[in-house]
């Protein structure tokens, strides 16, 4: 059985066409997991009328996307966990070809190809990865599966701790990835899968107008949190040493940026990340020691997954300074 978790925020709009696409799958062993983050806008009204199958996880408040897919995880019965953004529309082979790949060439993380609503694939055949200071961007090889259509199988997802729940949003499947290549897991998209990707039902999401980044102040913020997070508790300490650095010369270099443009506000915000980790760094040193004390690989492994050319900079040179919202 395939338990599909599907954590929701005020995304009613989205969950009919999602759910019709789930029932119209060529594989039938499935349940639906619907976690609701304290939804305002009827979405367990609409679904416990039309979807009676569809399980419901109600929460009194938004307790962000990794708590809630672990609660989801909780509650599923499947042997496979299969985490579902609410704007996605399933081709309808995409369960049975997911599990097909994942089984043959043994993969215990995976997900489909992600294409737009024109059907064209979002990311024109390149490859998900980061660089070695934990940003964005494409390489030669999957790094990461994104969060909004991940299959994992439920006692590999066990093994790694689940979501981490201190990133409230973002990020979460760059760590869950990257602790799975720690303890000798294998993480890769399966091409024969796909789905169609709105992008930012239960959020706002990046946008390019004009070539500018157009960027929510609070999803910079959480993405910066969170990627600090990433570092530190991942990296051998020795490796912490010159990679700190060079991350936080980064930061410094895009907060200067901001103060010379007047956006102060986001200045703050990229310190306010910061500030944030050092006033957390207890729980980080103790999720840090849970991960390396189940590390299989060596850094220098991990280093041949991810871009040696830095992401940040190449992303405002050819992207420009972004606009927040």
């Amino acid at each position: 059985m395939v338990s599909i978790i599907i954590v929701n925020w005020n995304g009613k709009k989205w969950l009919k066409d999602c759910f019709d696409s789930i029932y119209r799958q060529t594989h039938k062993d499935y349940e639906i997991i619907l976690v609701d983050n304290g939804s305002s806008d009827d979405s367990v009204k609409f679904t416990r009328e039309n979807y009676s199958q569809v399980k419901i996880v109600r929460n009194q408040k938004n307790l962000g996307f990794g708590k809630a897919n672990n609660l989801g995880g909780k509650n599923a019965k499947g042997e496979i966990l299969f985490f579902l953004n609410n704007d996605t529309i399933l081709e309808n082979k995409t369960l049975e070809n997911l599990l097909r790949c994942k089984e043959n060439r043994n993969i215990n993380i995976t997900g489909p190809k992600t294409l737009d609503f024109n059907r064209n694939d979002v990311y024109e055949k390149r490859k998900l990865t980061i660089d070695f200071t934990g940003y964005l961007g494409w390489g030669k090889e999957t790094f990461y599966v994104e969060g909004c259509a991940m299959m994992v199988g439920k006692e590999d997802f066990q093994e790694l701790g689940g979501f981490d729940e201190k990133y409230f949003m973002y990020s979460e499947d760059i760590d869950l990835c990257w602790r799975a290549w720690l303890f000798g897991m294998k993480v890769g998209i399966c091409d024969e899968a796909s789905l169609i990707h709105f992008g930012g039902g239960s959020s706002e999401s990046t946008r390019l107008r004009d070539k500018k980044h157009m960027v929510p102040i609070f999803r910079r913020y959480e993405t910066e949190k969170n990627n600090l997070r990433s570092l530190l508790k991942n990296y051998k300490i020795g490796n912490l040493f010159w990679i700190l650095p060079l991350s936080f010369a980064q930061i410094f270099c895009e907060s200067f940026l901001y103060i010379i443009t007047g956006n102060f506000r986001m200045f703050w915000n990229i310190w306010k990340s910061i500030i944030w980790n050092a006033a957390n760094i207890r729980s980080t040193w103790q999720a840090r020691g849970a991960v390396q004390k189940k590390r299989k690989i060596s850094d220098r492994a991990i280093f041949s997954k991810m871009n040696f050319s830095l992401n940040k900079p190449r992303a405002f040179l050819s992207v420009g300074i972004p606009k927040f919202k």
